[in-house]
């Protein structure tokens, strides 16, 4: 009996958690803006993925805002913990949004996004390569519990649109069941 015991413990601690993309989709409304160079998901194995986007910047500009919306699937995608709107330009320079601040800390490996100062120049490539989500590291600042999650991230130029790129991602503790 207390084989068995031992045996279930080490198939329980075994288990492993388990986060993929599901999908990612850029969208530009503004083909004089910039320009969307990559977006894709690459496979890394069959449990792991990772995403890139380039994006290439064909004018000169003084004033982002960016809106974050945070989705979670329960019989359609409904509005889940966070929908916040901020300009970039001002985080760049003072870092004073603390959910932004958070997802900062959590991207810098990805983006080299000390090169990014306002205003954003003619020609830039602004590009995050290889963004593997690393789901113990994210769960240790927001607590979220088994699910499929999408983000949205839309990009604001003179009160416009100009660009979005939304993405989900699937989210599975086989520990937690």
């Amino acid at each position: 009996m207390l084989a068995v015991w031992v045996f279930a413990l080490v198939l329980l601690s075994s288990l492993q958690v388990e986060t993929k993309f599901k999908s990612l989709h850029c969208a530009n409304y503004d083909e004089s803006l910039g320009k969307i160079l990559l977006c894709r998901i690459k496979a890394i194995n069959r449990y792991r993925n990772s995403i890139s986007i380039q994006f290439r910047q064909l004018k000169t500009v003084n004033n982002v805002h960016m809106r974050l919306e945070l989705f979670k699937r329960a019989n359609g995608w409904r509005p889940f913990l966070y929908n916040i709107s901020f300009n970039l330009c001002d985080f760049l320079s003072k870092r004073n949004n603390l959910i932004v601040s958070l997802g900062y800390e959590y991207l810098k490996p990805y983006i080299p996004i000390t090169n990014y100062t306002c205003p954003f120049k003619k020609n830039h490539l602004i590009k995050c390569t290889d963004l593997e989500f690393d789901i113990e590291k994210f769960r240790v600042r927001f607590p979220i519990e088994s699910g499929e999650y999408a983000l949205q991230l839309s990009f604001i130029v003179q009160r416009k649109v100009t660009l979005t790129l939304n993405g989900s991602l699937e989210y599975r503790n086989y520990r937690e069941r």
